[in-house]
Order: C-alpha cells, then structure tokens, then sequence
C-alpha cells in the first residue's frame, strides 16, 4: 500500500532512508493514515529538517537523527524558538503536531501492541551510508533499537523470563540491541543489516553470552535466533542457510 508513495520519497532519501521507509509504512500500513494525511506529516518534517539543517543542527534532514535522546532535544530547541512557534501557530500547528507524531514512532510508543504487523515490513531496504574513521564503520540506528525493545515488550526474545534492573532513562527493563547478522559484515549484503528484523532484543546476560560463552551454548542460542527470524531476514532480502547465519554471526567483532 506504501510503495508507491515509498517510492516518491527514495529518490531524496540520503541520510536516515531506513526510518523514513520504515515510517512511511507505519503510516500508511499500520495507521492506516490516508495518502493526503500522510504528504501533511512529511511535508511538516519535510520544514522542520530545513530550519534544523539551517541551524546546523543536521545534515540534510531529521531522519538521519539515530539517538532519540537526541531527537527530543532537538525538538525542544525548536520549541523554545520563536520563528518556529510563529511558524507553528500560522500553520494551526501542523509543524509541531508532525513532529510529536514522529517522535511518538520513534520512540517505539505502542509497539509492543502492533509487533505482528511490523513484521510486514520485513522487506529488502537499501543500505544507509557508511562512515570512514580509521577504518570503515557502519550506521546503526538507536531509533531502531529503542523500537526492537518495545516490539519485544523490553524481555529478552532468548528467554522471556529473564529479569534485569530497571533503567533510569526509559524506567523499563535495561535491555540490548543486539545485531544476529553483525554490522562489521555490512560490506558482504547488498541489502541493509540494520532491520527490524535482524535487531534482536536481549538482556544483557544473554547479549554478553551470545558474544563470548562457550561456542555450543552461543550455536543453541544462534539455533533460536536463526528459527525465529530466518523468514523475515529473507523476506528483508538476506536468504542464508543455518550454517551460513551461525558462521557470519561467529564473526569476531
């Protein structure tokens, strides 16, 4: 239903492409939004990355923001600026009414009710750009991760039972993003690594256990990863064996 509409978007997309799809279908796909409605909150993102960009505050626009404690502050200058709340208020609030219902998706804000229909969106997404320092790292998206944790309902997709400690900046159950496919191998897929459906959320026994426990109890682990997202890492475009998943996710990190 959102291809089309996707599609419009792609051509412009540099920085952020991944959420921007992402939100796109959540839009269309999931909120049912109509096509008029859904042009409405990305033209008002569309004004807000503008005066960011012009602030220097981003590079092209509000997608390539991958740490939602930096969206909200960001949100918060814009708030505090008086062109913008003029802006705003000339526009019946559409600008800021846009960006509180962005930051609501990034913020993974009722996920865990709609974590069946996200899997719909297990499709091939092209890769985002990659950063060179001293060597080449890849983008990973801290937006994405926040939602993994709500999809999961913030319990370690291993076992379910396992407590942690509640965490002071979100007062949920501290939990990790964990990559099954590991991004250092981005280079080796044509489609990107940094997908709903190769986040897995884990607790951080089971995230330390799964990068340096006694190898047969890491391949259990890679067994139930492996059966529980093997068809949607093929329906997002990445179609390996067993064996092939436990070798590249053995990869030394």
């Amino acid at each position: 239903m959102a291809d089309v509409f996707i599609e419009l978007h792609r051509k412009n997309a540099n920085h952020g492409s991944i959420l921007k799809e992402y939100y796109a279908r959540y839009l269309t796909d999931i909120r049912k939004n109509s096509q008029s409605t859904v042009k409405h909150y990305f033209d008002a993102l569309n004004n807000i990355s503008k005066r960011l960009k012009e602030k220097s505050l981003v590079r092209e626009n509000i997608y390539e923001i991958a740490d939602i404690d930096t969206l909200f502050q960001l949100r918060d200058i814009l708030y505090s600026d008086p062109d913008f709340i003029q802006a705003n208020e000339r526009g019946r609030r559409m600008y800021s009414a846009g960006l509180n219902n962005y930051c609501r998706f990034a913020s993974g804000e009722g996920f865990s009710e709609i974590a069946e229909k996200i899997k719909t969106f297990d499709v091939p997404v092209s890769k985002d750009q990659n950063l060179t320092i001293t060597k080449t790292i890849w983008k990973r998206s801290g937006v994405l991760r926040m939602q993994a944790f709500e999809l999961a309902n913030y319990k370690c997709e291993l076992n379910s039972k396992h407590e942690t400690f509640i965490a002071e900046s979100t007062h949920k159950p501290y939990m990790e993003g964990h990559h099954a496919l590991p991004m250092s191998l981005q280079d080796q897929f044509t489609v990107s690594l940094d997908i709903y459906s190769n986040i897995v959320c884990l607790c951080p026994l089971c995230h330390r256990k799964i990068h340096y426990g006694m190898e047969n109890e890491k391949r259990i682990m890679l067994d139930i990863i492996y059966a529980k997202r093997s068809s949607r890492l093929a329906k997002s475009g990445i179609r390996i064996s067993q064996d092939e998943f436990v070798r590249f996710a053995n990869h030394t990190f």
